[in-house]
């Protein structure tokens, strides 16, 4: 079975040890595993774009710019990282432009009850009758870093919209991420039970949803701009027009 991720990098903070095919101790957070739904004593190798086999420390590198597949061998006990190919990039991105209806568009977005990293209750009764833009990271996607001057951006441009970021990330993880990056929405962490709710397999993903509580608009981030370019604040501002 594989599963296709945008492309991140690890961090190795509350890491788990595993074995690189150089017998070296390597890392990979716990968190990462989870997410991913690889069991905790899986053995786990690293391939690069053409199936050869790559050390951790050079998986890693590469996958902050290349996505990849997981490939789970469940006899074996083990999976594969595989880095994707220049024609399977070349495939998903000529997908990419075709628009596609997420899962959760049209659904009611999850009901959660949790309280954000400055301590302010937040909950799907709270925002009821409020349209908002909910945006689901984690603190080592570099596609989720590389967007977030943009997310701050567009809260300081919308004032009146409202804005809450979801991250599976501890809420240690979370602060240092605000903290570094300058992200200025709202966030909730310790939201793995939410992302899964909502159908989130991907990172960065963002949802307009209406203020019915229903999933308006659902996407990847690198969806929203025009192919071939990063994401700006105009892309951003377009896409999420006038919530109702």
């Amino acid at each position: 079975m594989s599963k296709r991720l945008a492309a991140f990098a690890l961090s190795a903070a509350s890491a788990v040890a595993i074995a690189s095919p150089s017998g070296a101790e390597e890392t990979i957070p716990p968190a990462m595993r989870d997410q991913l739904a690889i069991p905790h004593d899986y053995r786990l190798t690293f391939q690069d774009q053409d199936g050869k086999p790559l050390s951790y420390a050079r998986f890693r590198a590469a996958m902050a710019a290349r996505p990849f597949d997981v490939i789970k061998d469940p006899a074996g006990h083990q999976a594969i990282l595989k880095l994707e190919s220049d024609a399977r990039i070349a495939q998903n991105l000529a997908e990419h432009a075709k628009p596609k209806a997420l899962a959760a568009e049209g659904h009611p977005f999850p009901s959660f009850h949790a309280t954000t990293l400055d301590g302010t209750p937040l909950s799907t009764a709270s925002l009821h009758g409020k349209p908002f833009v909910a945006s689901f990271f984690f603190a080592q996607c570099g596609p989720c870093i590389a967007e977030t001057p943009v997310l701050s951006a567009f809260h300081r441009a919308h004032p009146d919209v409202q804005v809450v970021a979801f991250t599976f990330d501890d809420a240690a993880t979370a602060r240092t991420f605000v903290k570094e990056r300058g992200l200025n929405w709202p966030v909730v962490s310790d939201q793995q039970a939410l992302a899964d709710q909502a159908g989130i397999t991907v990172y960065p993903t963002i949802l307009l949803v209406d203020g019915q509580g229903i999933v308006a608009k659902a996407a990847h981030t690198d969806t929203i701009a025009p192919k071939g370019r990063q994401l700006d604040l105009a892309d951003l501002g377009r896409w999420v027009g006038t919530p109702r």
